[in-house]
């Protein structure tokens, strides 16, 4: 038997919440979360959470603290429970692996993972790659999991998917559990990843639109739904000429890119199409601050968590594009299923690695 069963316990209250303390304020106005007022007031502390300041809001005349209206707001755990899952989370752990380090239920790992998730995937909402740009696709399987939110199998319409699906030659699409994933990889070393319904031209060029800066150099293969791109300075080489490589024409990072998201994907052991476009957007976060450690972009993640705004969202899932809704007025506009996960280029977190000098 271990001395100590979970790693967490290792962990001091205190220094974990003064740690909070200074992550949530720390460029942010102390002010009321509630009423954005600044007329605030000490109001004591909590009995059974150590270090957790109190304030008063003078102009709601209501309480609040350092976890008000965060992903922490109201969690029972210790919040040495959420930086311990965060920074496992960085590592590519399952949440069943978390739910086992961290000796809680694998449901509330299972939502805590996701949540985590969109507050990473903020970061990555208004990149546009420039430069010179390299794309590829890929096809992965993906069918509806789970049950339905009456209890048992979900009403699909149709037979469900059996593990172990033999792939179906050609182009895949979402109605045959095969939906796209494009990768978008700049020279300069960003990346942007979009899951998509399927692989038209109309779709790819939305995509294109959404992650590269019109005017930019373009590298693809010769499918047919990149060459009908339009507003970039396009080439492509021929695969089906054994064409890989014509100068500085090819798109081996990209393909490079998908060696990488593969082994990521693996972890969950089948990915439903309603979670993939959040899965291969935490990938984009890791591999955009990967020379990051994990307990640099645990801490990126926890910062997003502590801001109100991105927390209420982060619940809700809802960080997508407006193209990304399916409007069931247009047919056309049904295939815009694209996950816009992106941030600029030129921003940089190197403050937050001051924030362990507190």
């Amino acid at each position: 038997m271990p001395v100590l069963s979970y790693l967490h316990h290792l962990f001091n209250a205190e220094q974990c919440q003064a740690y909070i303390h200074t992550l949530r304020w720390k460029d942010r106005l102390l002010q009321c979360p509630r009423c954005q007022s600044p007329h605030i007031g000490r109001w004591g502390t909590y009995q059974y959470r150590p270090g957790c300041k109190r304030y008063w809001c003078h102009s709601c005349k209501r309480t609040f603290n350092d976890l008000t209206e965060t992903l922490m707001h109201r969690s029972k755990r210790p919040l040495s429970y959420w930086i311990l899952a965060t920074f496992l989370l960085c590592l590519s752990c399952s949440s069943r692996r978390i739910a086992r380090e961290l000796g809680v239920h694998r449901r509330t790992s299972y939502r805590w993972c996701w949540w985590l998730r969109n507050a990473a995937v903020s970061y990555e909402t208004d990149r546009h790659l420039t430069g010179t740009v390299e794309a590829d696709e890929l096809y992965h399987i993906g069918g509806h999991k789970g049950q339905a939110k009456q209890g048992g199998p979900k009403s699909l319409g149709r037979r469900p998917r059996c593990r172990r699906k033999k792939c179906e030659p050609g182009r895949g699409h979402d109605d045959k559990d095969r939906p796209a994933i494009i990768a978008w990889v700049s020279r300069q070393g960003a990346v942007v990843i979009q899951a998509t319904r399927d692989f038209t031209g109309q779709m790819v060029q939305k995509a294109a639109d959404i992650a590269v800066q019109a005017g930019s150099r373009l590298y693809t293969d010769s499918a047919s739904s990149y060459r009908a791109l339009k507003g970039y300075m396009h080439e492509f080489v021929n695969h089906t000429k054994k064409e890989y490589a014509r100068g500085d024409v090819h798109e081996n990072r990209a393909e490079c890119l998908f060696s990488l998201l593969k082994p990521s994907l693996r972890v969950f052991r089948g990915v439903s199409k309603t979670h993939l476009p959040g899965s291969v957007g935490f990938f984009q976060f890791l591999r955009n601050f990967h020379q990051l450690t994990a307990f640099e972009q645990a801490e990126m993640i926890l910062y997003a968590a502590l801001d109100p705004s991105i927390a209420s969202k982060a619940k809700k899932a809802s960080y997508q594009h407006s193209c990304c809704q399916p409007q069931s007025s247009d047919i056309s506009l049904q295939a815009s299923w694209i996950c816009c996960c992106q941030v600029t280029e030129d921003r940089t977190f190197t403050d937050l690695q001051g924030l362990r000098n507190f």
